[in-house]
């Protein structure tokens, strides 16, 4: 992305530590920004080149009964198959680094002085070199279980998620800025050294 007057601003973390709720907040501020997850899924629609290779590379039993991905159960798979979560990625990321990079040029075409990406793979997915800062968004471990529960999530499915992302410490050392959600009000933090 071109750098200029306009800031981009990677927005990562671990599973539940709040980026969903910190990018609402900037939206909320007038603040464009987009969320990795709604690329994936828009990419992976029915009908999609990127859903038509998946099911050329994993088969027809990654689709649901109305054709589209059953995210729920591809995420189950992959998440147990690191070879697997390896491949889904190499079919989906380029194609949605894509629109993420066209998004952000076409708001800082439009004059805006700040973006926000956000991707709890930012890292993974190649985006940092997208963006000018990242701010990584962290809670305790048990607030992140917590609050994934409240979601509906089950604790076995969490753990091996939790175990295929980065831990906290990673994303502490590469962030500019560490925002810590774990009370009512997310505070900044200094980085540490």
């Amino acid at each position: 992305m071109t750098r200029g007057k306009c800031k981009v601003i990677g927005i990562t973390g671990g599973l539940g530590a709040g980026k969903t709720t910190l990018l609402r907040q900037l939206k909320q501020q007038g603040v464009p920004a987009i969320a990795a997850d709604e690329v994936g899924r828009r990419v992976t629609q029915k009908g999609s080149f990127v859903l038509r290779a998946l099911v050329a590379t994993f088969g027809k039993t990654i689709l649901n009964r109305s054709g589209e991905l059953d995210r729920k159960k591809v995420g189950h798979w992959v998440f147990q198959n690191p070879k697997a979560l390896q491949r889904l990625n190499r079919l989906t990321h380029p194609e949605m680094r894509f629109i993420i990079n066209a998004a952000v040029q076409e708001w800082k075409q439009r004059g805006a002085k700040l973006v926000g990406v956000e991707a709890a793979v930012l890292f993974e997915m190649g985006l940092r070199h997208f963006v000018d800062e990242v701010w990584v968004v962290t809670a305790s471990l048990g607030e992140r279980l917590k609050r994934m529960e409240r979601a509906g999530w089950k604790r076995e499915n969490l753990w091996q998620r939790i175990k295929r992302q980065l831990p906290d410490e990673m994303f502490r050392r590469r962030a500019h800025r560490v925002i810590v959600t774990d009370g009512r009000k997310p505070r900044a933090v200094a980085k540490p050294n």
